[in-house]
């Protein structure tokens, strides 16, 4: 039998996974022309970069949450708290490729990366009243974010996309 704290940690690590594959495909059937066609930003990193960063990123996030899981009794209350920011940023995480890529709008995209951004520091606050090795393993995630925000705001600033009119779809 599996010990209990093995699965969970596994159960965290199958969320990355299927994070990782949900943005990856999100960005597949959204990636085209439009994308190429984009002005991008002289410090945005190769394209090879981003499947390993995110590997990294989420191996982290899954380890750093299984550390505050098996804290939590120590802080109940800042425990389920972080368990929200943990599963909110899941979503937001999905929705920004989904924003970006499937529906080709960077522009909305940014503004719901910085609620992402804002939901991420708000995680790490909260692993850090657990525990602070929790909190240090998501120094990847934090920086590849910022990066990441600082990439999607040039995209923004320097491209055009369509204006939605009132009365269409």
């Amino acid at each position: 039998m599996i010990p209990r704290d093995i699965l969970s940690l596994l159960g965290y690590c199958m969320a990355s996974l299927v994070l990782l594959l949900l943005g990856g495909w999100l960005t597949y059937i959204g990636i085209g022309e439009w994308y190429y066609s984009l002005d991008f930003p002289p410090f945005q990193p190769p394209s090879w970069m981003f499947t390993p960063a995110w590997v990294v990123v989420l191996t982290c996030l899954a380890f750093s949450t299984w550390m505050v899981g098996r804290k939590a009794a120590d802080n109940i209350q800042i425990a389920i708290l972080a368990m929200i920011f943990y599963g909110a940023q899941c979503v937001l995480n999905g929705v920004w490729s989904l924003l970006f890529f499937t529906m080709q709008r960077p522009d909305f995209a940014l503004w719901e990366l910085l609620v992402l951004d804002a939901s991420i520091i708000a995680m790490v606050w909260s692993y850090w009243k657990i525990t602070r090795w929790a909190a240090l393993l998501l120094i990847p995630y934090v920086v590849w974010l910022a990066l990441s925000t600082a990439i999607n705001i040039w995209i923004v600033m320097h491209n055009s996309f369509p204006v939605l009119e009132a009365g269409t779809t």
